[in-house]
């Protein structure tokens, strides 16, 4: 019987308006992402941020606070403690560079509900006046293909009912989204699509590695 390897990578994303991935951040968001290594099937398992955490010189604290206080090696450290794992691979990402890989992918498709639908448009007008960007609004139900911007928004919604977990979910939806589309892509493409985003991560994973991830 063969057995079946995952290889676990911490996604940290952090609440930083410009690519800076020094300690003081916190990472607002804390995802696992799980890939059989036989059939690169890729799951994606949310911490949510104010789970209480004991984070070696600080004691009992939300785990959000770890990349503040030791950046993403004390992070990684009290996911492995407190979570009996084992990560040594991780990417730090500041979240608005979720709307460059979700053009790059050319949108992803997701259902907006009417609550969603509610806010979302709130977060496009303040996602386009920070970018310069003339997103649609979104005005009623149904599924929709959500440019950058427009899946930022819906992935920044916090008040509709579950709270942040219900956020925490969007946010994997977006992302597995946008890990389906990439997978489509040829080698070329999928080229031009790191050169893009790499210069906004901060990874101790080789492009390579992404690559045949």
């Amino acid at each position: 019987q063969n057995l079946v390897t995952y290889r676990n990578i911490a996604l940290l994303g952090i609440d930083a308006r410009e690519d800076t991935f020094e300690k003081g951040n916190r990472s607002d968001c804390i995802m696992i992402i799980s890939i059989n290594e036989s059939t690169k099937e890729v799951k994606i398992l949310s911490v949510y941020r104010d789970t209480y955490l004991q984070i070696d010189g600080y004691g009992l604290d939300k785990v959000t606070h770890a990349y503040s206080y030791g950046g993403a090696k004390l992070a990684l450290d009290t996911l492995n403690k407190n979570l009996d794992l084992n990560i040594s691979e991780f990417v730090a990402i500041n979240f608005d560079t979720v709307r460059t890989a979700v053009d790059c992918v050319g949108g992803v498709n997701i259902e907006v509900d009417s609550q969603e639908v509610k806010y979302i448009n709130g977060y496009i007008n303040a996602l386009n006046s920070q970018f310069g960007t003339k997103s649609a609004n979104i005005t009623t139900p149904g599924t929709y293909a959500l440019d950058g911007v427009q899946a930022l928004a819906y992935s920044r919604i916090r008040y509709t009912e579950g709270g942040d977990y219900k956020r925490a979910e969007r946010m994997r939806e977006v992302l597995m989204a946008s890990f389906n589309k990439a997978k489509s892509m040829d080698l070329g493409k999928l080229n031009s699509l790191l050169d893009t985003i790499l210069p906004h991560i901060y990874t101790n994973i080789q492009k390579n590695e992404i690559i045949k991830s």
